[in-house]
């Protein structure tokens, strides 16, 4: 069996209804409730009252009843069977002391009201469920608009424009700048620079030549090229992404229902607790009055099966998913936070998650000190009409140091050389340095041991110097990494990105274990074989190119950008800079964890106390009032033990 099976099995057959299931039988209860809340407040008849609760009871609960059985047959103690036997109790007992001519013991006249009630929020309770796991499989209609819709096919000398879906293999395309390519293929004719985020991760465009292989959906940035069809667009790397996204059953969808795990688990206490009452009542009755004390086990299973205990888990997952938005954390599935503790993996995304997914100046270094600003303004008046994230990085630098660029005439980009542009009587380039001493011009021997990304600046055929740009990891990394290395975690570094690129990164954040230029695909299928062996895998990623890893893993956290397609069904959204949020997760899930293990205590106790003080005082008419308010308070004190959780720290 696989490990989706294996979840899906452990599930209560509730959750393979819809929510419309429970939605109408909801509503319905509410308006028998009111019907028997007026009845017991102006005294009708308690025949007409056991009617609206026979009503009530067949219509509304048949769906828990059947439920109920599946999840017995399979050796569940879900949370049908708990409202199947509290209801059941509650019916039987007001049942018995409305029709039947012989009396039975219990500290109530009848339980209508107080099973009615536990029905319509045992209703509401599942539908909430069932309406959360139908949100999980949101079709996601915003991934098709990644797909190229058209491409220029050559036609002789001629281009002919078609649909993207509609080239075969061995064709030839035209593509012009600025569009995205619609085919996977290689490079005929032509070189350019290719964003190739969407597929790698990588943020810098990549420099392509004749023979090139490039993928469909990628922006061509800088040339027209000619490229040939290796694979068409149906079969191409985006169009395997997108699939598997759209095929995929979300994770999330068979995490256990925390409420299934509470009240089976408070079943058999509750269960114990009636055996005891009715035994002890006929150790002081005697065994002669085994019938009437069934009264007594019938209401203590009635009544100790709390209704707060419908909201031990509701109320702390609400507090607590508002208390990290507080820190700017979203969580979207709280199964997630026991996956994250309990996971013996995580995967880490390199570019937009371990750093912060854009270039940034990281150095000025003038061939004298004196030419800094006459470097700074050259450099800035090259970049300041171009788009890409090395001219970004410089504008952005220029701003923050107040450096007015020039007036520029012209300006050409070279794919994968730099700028060349003309300002008022100057000449300029600037870009990489093999380039630069292509122009005649010998560089100092430091500039071929820097790690980082160079830009070299030459004006009128002198040096100026050279900028270094790098990504900058994010705030905390060193902390979160630690941390996680002290829980026991193995942390495995992942990325599109080259080896050099990948390896710095590893080495300056503390992670051993790396992957490097690994495609989409590849990714997820490092998880799969991780999760194939039994292992809880963790996916921290950025970027589209991360969707399907974070598909397959356990639980999916990404950070959240302006690029994100995904915010409707990934399990964790973080909304920082700083990579803390991971250690707060771990603080977040035990907190929550005590506070739902609290809830279920009080709720238990309280209610066992208001029972056997039903039992203790003298029989009253108006017994109802004290069965509802004396529940709804537990509620009440359930919900301010709960708002604790609104600092989750």
């Amino acid at each position: 069996m696989s490990s989706a099976s294996k979840k899906t099995a452990l599930n209560s057959a509730a959750w393979e209804l819809p929510s419309r299931v429970f939605t109408y039988r909801f509503f319905l209860s509410v308006c028998l409730f009111l019907c028997i809340l007026a009845s017991e407040t102006f005294r009708h008849s308690d025949v007409g009252v056991f009617i609206l609760l026979l009503i009530n009871v067949a219509f509304c609960a048949d769906v828990f009843l059947r439920v109920a059985w599946k999840d017995l047959l399979h050796g569940k103690l879900s949370f049908a069977v708990f409202v199947c036997a509290s209801v059941g109790a509650g019916f039987l007992f007001s049942s018995w002391k409305t029709i039947l001519p012989f009396p039975i013991k219990g500290p109530v006249p009848d339980l209508f009201l107080y099973t009615s009630f536990f029905l319509t929020l045992a209703l509401w309770g599942q539908r909430r469920l069932a309406r959360e796991k139908e949100q999980a499989h949101v079709f996601i209609k915003k991934l098709d608009d990644f797909l190229p819709k058209s491409g220029r096919l050559c036609v002789g000398r001629n281009f002919r424009k078609v649909f993207a879906n509609e080239l075969h293999v061995g064709e030839l395309v035209f593509v012009k700048t600025g569009e995205r390519l619609p085919c996977d293929g290689i490079i005929r004719k032509g070189k350019t620079s290719i964003d190739e985020q969407l597929i790698s991760g990588n943020m810098l465009p990549t420099s392509k030549r004749e023979n090139s292989t490039v993928y469909a959906g990628t922006l061509n940035k800088s040339a027209e090229v000619y490229v040939e069809v290796t694979q068409p667009l149906a079969s191409s790397a985006l169009m395997s992404v997108i699939d598997a996204v759209k095929h995929s059953e979300l994770r999330r969808s068979h995490f256990k229902s925390m409420l299934d795990s509470l009240t089976g688990g408070a079943l058999p206490i509750i269960f114990v607790g009636a055996v005891c009452a009715y035994s002890y009542t006929l150790y002081l009755d005697g065994p002669n009055q085994w019938v009437p004390a069934i009264g007594v086990f019938l209401t203590v299973m009635a009544l100790c099966s709390p209704i707060a205990l419908l909201f031990a888990s509701v109320f702390p997952v609400f507090f607590v998913k508002s208390g990290a938005r507080a820190i700017k954390l979203k969580i979207q599935n709280i199964h997630a936070l026991r996956e994250v503790v309990e996971a013996d993996t995580f995967f880490f995304d390199k570019t937009g998650t371990l750093t912060y997914g854009e270039l940034r100046v990281s150095g000025v270094f003038p061939s004298k000190p004196a030419l800094q600003h006459e470097l700074l303004e050259t450099v800035a008046s090259a970049e300041q009409w171009v788009d890409g994230p090395f001219a970004n990085a410089v504008n952005e630098y220029a701003k923050e140091h107040k450096i007015e660029p020039r007036r520029v005439l012209s300006f050409e980009v070279l794919p994968g050389l730099g700028i060349q542009a003309r300002c008022q009587h100057d000449r300029i380039f600037a870009g990489r340095a093999q380039w630069i001493e292509e122009q005649g011009v010998k560089l100092p021997v430091e500039i071929t041991q820097v790690a980082e990304a160079i830009i070299c600046v030459l004006k009128n055929g002198r040096y100026l110097g050279y900028l270094t740009l790098s990504d900058e990891v994010r705030p905390g990394v060193h902390d979160m990494i630690d941390f996680l290395k002290k829980e026991g975690k193995d942390i495995i570094l992942v990325s599109g990105d080259n080896e050099a690129s990948v390896s710095a990164v590893s080495t300056q954040v503390g992670i051993e274990k790396i992957n490097f230029n690994v495609l989409p695909k590849t990714k997820a299928e490092i998880i799969t074989n991780l999760r194939s062996l039994g292992k809880k895998v963790i996916m921290v990623g950025d970027g589209f190119n991360d969707i399907i890893a974070l598909l397959k893993a356990d639980a999916g956290i990404v950070f959240s950008s302006g690029r994100n397609v995904y915010n409707n069904w990934v399990d964790i959204i973080i909304k920082r800079k700083d990579l803390y949020p991971l250690i707060d997760l771990f603080k977040i899930d035990k907190k929550l964890r005590r506070t739902v293990f609290g809830n279920v205590v009080w709720a238990l106790l309280l209610n066992a106390a208001l029972t056997a003080w039903l039992f203790w005082r003298p029989p009253q008419e108006n017994a109802w009032q004290w069965t509802l308010g004396g529940s709804l308070a537990v509620v009440v004190f359930i919900w301010l033990y709960s708002t604790r959780l609104l600092k989750v720290k």
